[in-house]
């Protein structure tokens, strides 16, 4: 009998001593969820901080388990021009933000809360029209990086030295741009200069890398060789950070993809002893500029953690931040932070539906909100069960002041048998959960009815200006062959792709006919700049010289689900067929983008 008691009494006190160990050991933080552990700034948000509004946001972190925070824009150059955010010793710098000094009042805050800093040194913007190999202009860079690294390190690090961690190297390597072996020795060469005047000056620190992908333009596999190629070849040191973008935000990568991206990634840093491997996860939308819900961002997490050390993100306080954006974000985010999961709390749903018509097959949208709304982070917007639009919650630096939490215009596009659509709206909190929808609302549109004979095909036709040489139509043959792409993607090489400038082409139909309808189908593919035009107008002429205008191609809207590669068969109809030899097609290409097009056809 005693010897039952004393064995109950010992168990009793080995459960209570391994939970008091449990309770104050790393085995209890050791979750199987994964967290962020720090974020990107960019120092032109904190303009107007002053300490108090420093420590909030440091705080907003620390509260979330975070221990990093990496400040970019510290200096910038355009041109002959650099402007940096601290007091330099050069005459010839500019000053920012007046006597605000950001990179101290983040480095004295981030002392008191023990959060380790990097800093990045000099930024140009002429780095994205530079070739990946020009490395007299990279080298250049890297000399004023040396000098503004050295300025810093005088000035913060002796007075911080907890806080002033790391640097940042603030050139965003890509595979467009880096695709050879010889970029990543012109990388390797400039990376060397920039290390090796640290080591020498006694200022080195961690430094941390943060590229990025793009699965339309290679492969995993290449990027991750090229990366092992430089790493052999740079004076890296343990505990230097490769730290890529998932690229999710931005849309290069798709969710599908991160795994693998970072499992070759994670391959060839592996080949690199001492350095760490994180990943930079984005919490932005690249469609419309906006917030992601947390979701998407947990998707993110989950897909990386397996294969990297650590997980950072771009940007906790730009986009998720009470200090700029509405603090469900962040309570949502604490409470997954605290118990591994988002909260679900039921939502009420929109009111009112209400679809206008503005014009002929255009509409307005509008509704009520629910009478609770404080757990609303925007609101979903679908056309036949098509996600046309997403209206989030706007930043206050950053977001667009414009947008309306419950309204948006609406062009959708007309179809052959589509007759009608049918709209509905749902509540999005911040979790990424969605309410019931509202009532239906149904409306009429007009259904395209294609001609049957087709006027065009291998007429002769003229172009201005010439296409982009990397897309071109050497003979004048493409446009009218009737050879459709086989896939969305600027890849296909029937597509005709001109940059930036507004195009014409006439074609010469051989003879004065009969013409009623022109179809121009263009390519949308936002990842490569392929965006549909502003506006494009047709005009017919007997001669050639004198040329009458006939109408405007309707454009319509992008569905916000519409990510990847599209094409867009867009239509302009008359009422009664108009005489004509030659037809004209001027299309506007939207401002610093591509307009694609594989065939231009006229029927009758």
């Amino acid at each position: 009998m005693w010897n039952k008691k004393f064995i109950s009494i010992i168990l009793i006190l080995v459960v209570l001593l391994f939970t008091l160990m449990y309770f104050n050991s790393p085995l209890r933080n050791n979750k199987n969820y994964p967290i962020v552990d720090g974020s990107f700034i960019q120092l032109d948000l904190t303009q107007n901080w002053n300490s108090d509004k420093w420590e909030k946001e440091l705080l907003y972190l620390k509260e979330n388990k975070m221990n990093y925070l990496i400040i970019t824009n510290v200096s910038q150059t355009e041109g002959d021009i650099t402007k940096t955010c601290y007091k330099s010793k050069n005459k010839s710098f500019q000053k920012l933000y007046g006597n605000i000094d950001p990179v101290e009042l983040c480095l004295k805050n981030a002392e008191k809360l023990n959060i380790k800093v990097f800093i990045d040194t000099n930024f140009n913007s002429q780095w994205w029209q530079i070739s990946g190999n020009d490395s007299l202009w990279l080298n250049s860079q890297m000399e004023r990086a040396n000098l503004i690294a050295s300025e810093l390190y005088e000035n913060y690090h002796s007075k911080y030295p907890n806080a002033f961690y790391g640097w940042y190297f603030p050139y965003e390597v890509d595979n467009a741009k880096f695709n050879k072996l010889s970029d990543f020795d012109t990388l390797s060469n400039a990376l060397n200069i920039h290390l090796n005047y640290l080591d020498k000056n006694h200022k080195r620190l961690p430094i941390l890398l943060s590229p990025f992908m793009n699965s339309s333009v290679g492969t995993a596999k290449e990027y991750a060789s090229n990366w092992e190629y430089l790493f052999s070849k740079t004076n890296f040191k343990s505990g230097d950070i490769f730290c890529p973008q998932d690229s999710i935000g931005s849309g290069r990568l798709k969710l599908d993809e991160v795994n693998s991206w970072y499992t070759a990634l994670r391959k060839a840093v592996s080949k690199k002893p001492g350095m760490l491997f994180w990943a930079n996860t984005e919490t932005f939308d690249y469609v419309n500029n906006s917030t992601v819900p947390l979701d998407r961002f947990l998707k993110q997490l989950k897909l990386e953690q397996p294969t990297v050390d650590n997980i950072i993100c771009f940007s906790y306080n730009h986009y998720y931040s009470p200090n700029n954006i509405s603090n469900g974000f962040n309570e949502a985010y604490s409470y997954y932070v605290k118990n591994g999961k988002l909260p679900n709390e039921k939502l009420n749903m929109p009111q009112n539906l209400n679809v206008a018509a503005i014009e002929k097959n255009k509409f307005k949208i509008t509704w009520q909100a629910p009478k609770r709304t404080d757990n609303i982070c925007g609101y979903e917007v679908y056309r036949d069960n098509i996600l046309i639009s997403r209206i989030m919650v706007q930043r206050k630096y950053g977001g667009d002041p414009k947008v309306s939490s419950n309204t948006i215009v609406d062009i959708p596009i007309l179809k052959e048998n589509v007759k009608s659509y049918t709209y509905k709206v749902r509540a999005l909190d911040f979790s990424g959960n969605l309410s019931k929808p509202s009532n239906l609302v149904t409306v009429n549109v007009d259904s395209i009815k294609k001609l049957p004979n087709i006027v065009s095909k291998n007429c002769t036709y003229t172009l201005s200006p010439m296409p982009h040489e990397n897309y071109n139509d050497p003979k004048l043959t493409k446009i009218t062959d009737g050879k459709y792409s086989s896939i969305n993607s600027v890849k296909d090489k029937n597509f005709t792709g001109w940059y930036n400038d507004p195009l014409d082409i006439t074609i010469d139909l051989g003879k004065v006919i009969p013409v009623q309808q022109f179809m121009v189908s263009y390519l949308r593919d936002p990842i490569p700049w392929s965006e549909l035009p502003d506006r494009a107008s047709i005009s017919i002429s007997q001669d050639g010289i004198n040329f009458t205008p006939v109408g405007f191609i309707r454009i319509p809207s992008i569905p916000f689900s519409d990510r990847y590669g599209s094409k867009y068969p867009l239509y302009l109809t008359l009422d009664t067929p108009i005489n004509a030899r030659y037809v004209r097609l001027f299309s506007v290409t939207k401002a610093n983008h591509y307009t694609f097009i594989d065939e231009f056809e006229i029927r009758n």
